[in-house]
């Protein structure tokens, strides 16, 4: 199993490179700018940023220069061993255990929930609404980036691709992912209030064929 996940690991990133996760911190950054753009200092939590957490680096690249200061805040299922590593490459940037980010009082900017929502289970309300109302009760405004369904098809499709980019890091495949009700419905019932909505993104690049379908990924902006 080992040996399996290494080489998934290694197509994925002979296939990917780092396309997708460039793409998608230029576009949160994009976002980030458009809302706090009169500030100087911004502060920022990416809930579920990962062990190899490069969209968040890229994310702080790309706005840096914008704000005086800008403090970051992860938070991931980590080790106390992955914490105290992943410390150790970015001042800016705090990495933290969910459960003790959960305990602090500190308020955000903007919270990032990328790609996460669907690996909690798309028919896991509970969990879904637990971590939305955590989100809002730390943050103005939340930014989720996550994936449409439109039939068998764009599922399995799906699925592939996050067995590709995830299995090896032991990120479950989820077995669905949301449609535009479905997500819609869960956001009603959260009390949030949609603020804008980007579709038709190109992530990744069009030689992947249906894989590039823009049509798969959305991200809202909620608050």
């Amino acid at each position: 199993m080992k040996h399996i996940k290494l080489v998934l690991k290694r197509i994925r990133q002979l296939l990917l490179s780092s396309q997708r996760e460039k793409n998608l911190a230029k576009i949160i950054s994009k976002q980030i700018l458009l809302l706090e753009k009169n500030k100087k200092k911004i502060n920022i939590l990416d809930y579920g940023s990962g062990y190899e957490p490069l969209v968040i680096n890229l994310i702080y690249k790309n706005i840096k220069s914008k704000y005086k200061t800008v403090n970051i805040s992860c938070c991931d299922y980590y080790t106390n061993n992955q914490v105290k590593k992943l410390n150790k490459k970015n001042k800016n940037i705090k990495f933290f255990k969910i459960d003790n980010l959960r305990s602090k009082k500190k308020r955000y900017d903007i919270s990032i929930c990328a790609d996460v929502l669907h690996h909690v289970g798309v028919d896991n309300l509970i969990g879904i609404k637990k971590i939305l109302s955590f989100l809002k009760n730390k943050s103005k405004n939340i930014l989720i980036k996550d994936h449409y369904e439109y039939s068998i098809f764009s599922r399995q499709t799906l699925r592939f691709m996050d067995f590709v980019g995830n299995y090896y890091n032991g990120v479950n495949v989820p077995k669905k992912y949301f449609t535009k009700n479905s997500i819609a419905k869960i956001l009603k019932q959260s009390n949030l209030k949609l603020n804008k909505e980007i579709n038709n993104y190109q992530y990744y690049s069009k030689i992947f064929l249906f894989f590039s379908n823009p049509k798969l990924h959305f991200i809202k902006i909620l608050n």
